[in-house]
């Protein structure tokens, strides 16, 4: 099955469509097989199926999308019949059945009707529907508000988003205040589509804005997993910054961070900064909560209940963010081992906090033309920022040294490693030199340096 043109038609929708435009007709001669294929199933069995969503205003914007959501009239249990092998009821008690393709997995949904959002997460009651207008009506803003009819290659766009895509501006479906009492989370998703392209942020229609701003409070009756994925796609983004200075500005941010009042503006705009667009999650987390404490940093992201190695790998670079490496080219050789490929974040974010009123939890006070000699060095140096391993092992210098065993031996082992990253030794003969100048028969291993920063 190549062409949409070859499928069957469906039910069709209680809506007045119209011919979809070109973008979304190259859209539609695109869709892969497997999809056309479930489509021609349902259609097949008398019920009427649309692509609906993020999908359909993808495709209008000409861009990919990650992600294709059928709606249909058909039932769950109708279709778990229909698909036998292919279908995993991923959903059943909101219609939702996944359909196997070919490598990959399409979520289909019964159409239904809801009740009251008692709660603002879920709706008290599910029942199933024929309706597309109905479902359509439910959901969050007009540009999500779009369904197409592949086989007739109509449009449906009851609520104009097609013209507030045209505008770059967020506008909720019918009342704005209802859609954010209904699930908070539409809160967080206003703000995140703000940011839809290079351009300027996409304007909120003045009704949602003061919708948001009134029913910001509901947030904190959102799981904080369903919060944090909606900030982890923000901070994932394009220049976040903007975004997340808005929505202090309009006092929703301290229903996220809930651990922290205030976060300083200056922060926002050294993120976005094009020297730091190519910021890790956990450098941009670092980033932001630079002025907070590390174990402060630690219980907010406990707080979200984010993985282990982001806590981990957040923690470490906000930790160091707090201090600048000395100017020495030994230095800056470990510096440059220890952080790798986020050397240069580092000593940039340092850079730019020079020129802003930044206040780092370290209490270290920084001075440009400082800031700027260690830059300049750290620049002089040749080499690959990969991490070295050590040249010799335990046995090597068990071997040259007798009776150095245990924490003393390691810790020997660590100061040699280091030697060998300062002074860039590269062959054993350069090791051996190493280890006869060290007075590793006195003083205490725990005094001795390592492979660290800070």
């Amino acid at each position: 099955m190549s062409s949409a043109k070859t499928l069957q038609k469906g039910l069709e929708a209680d809506l007045v469509g119209a011919p979809c435009p070109p973008a979304i007709l190259r859209w539609l001669a695109s869709l892969p097989d497997d999809l056309l294929a479930i489509l021609q199933t349902l259609a097949e069995d008398g019920a009427g199926t649309w692509l609906v969503g993020g999908c359909v205003r993808d495709a209008w914007l000409a861009r990919p999308s990650e992600d294709i959501d059928v709606c249909t009239t058909c039932t769950p249990e109708r279709m778990l019949h229909l698909f036998g092998d292919q279908a995993i009821p991923t959903g059943l008690d909101f219609g939702t059945i996944t359909v196997k393709g070919e490598g990959r997995h399409y979520e289909v949904t019964t159409l239904r009707t809801e009740s009251l959002y008692r709660d603002g997460r879920r709706p008290e009651k599910v029942d199933w529907g024929t309706s597309l207008s109905e479902d359509l009506s439910r959901r969050d803003f007009t540009f999500n508000s779009m369904a197409v009819d592949v086989a007739r290659q109509v449009l449906y766009d009851p609520y104009n988003g097609s013209s507030d895509l045209q505008k770059r501006r967020i506008r909720a479906v019918g009342d704005a205040a209802l859609r954010c009492q209904e699930d908070a989370l539409r809160i967080l998703r206003a703000y995140r589509f703000m940011r839809r392209d290079e351009g300027p942020l996409w304007h909120i229609d003045p009704a949602l804005a003061t919708a948001l701003s009134q029913h910001s409070n509901r947030l904190r009756m959102v799981a904080i997993e369903r919060r944090w994925t909606e900030l982890e796609k923000i901070l994932t983004g394009a220049r976040p910054g903007e975004v997340l200075g808005k929505m202090q500005n309009d006092g929703v941010l301290r229903h996220v961070f809930e651990q922290f009042s205030v976060i300083n503006p200056d922060l926002f705009a050294i993120m976005d900064e094009q020297e730091l667009s190519q910021l890790s999650l956990a450098q941009r987390l670092a980033l932001l909560m630079l002025e907070y404490t590390t174990k402060e940093v630690m219980r907010q992201l406990k707080a979200f209940h984010t993985s282990k190695a982001l806590q981990r790998s957040t923690a470490t670079f906000h930790e160091q963010l707090g201090h600048l490496p000395e100017p020495r080219k030994s230095a800056l050789r470990v510096f440059n081992h220890v952080l790798g490929s986020g050397a240069g974040a580092h000593l940039t974010i340092l850079r730019s906090c020079c020129e802003a009123v930044v206040n780092l939890h370290t209490g270290l006070h920084l001075v440009v033309d400082a800031v700027e000699n260690v830059l300049a060095h750290w620049q002089e140096l040749d080499g690959s920022l990969a991490p070295v391993d050590c040249l010799v092992d335990g046995h090597w210098i068990m071997a040259r040294t007798g009776a150095v065993e245990g924490r003393r031996l390691g810790r020997l082992k660590e100061w040699l490693h280091r030697i060998q990253i300062e002074e860039q030794i590269n062959d054993l003969e350069g090791m051996e030199m190493a280890l006869s100048r060290l007075p590793f028969e006195h003083g205490s291993p725990e005094d001795w340096p390592t492979v660290s920063f800070p």
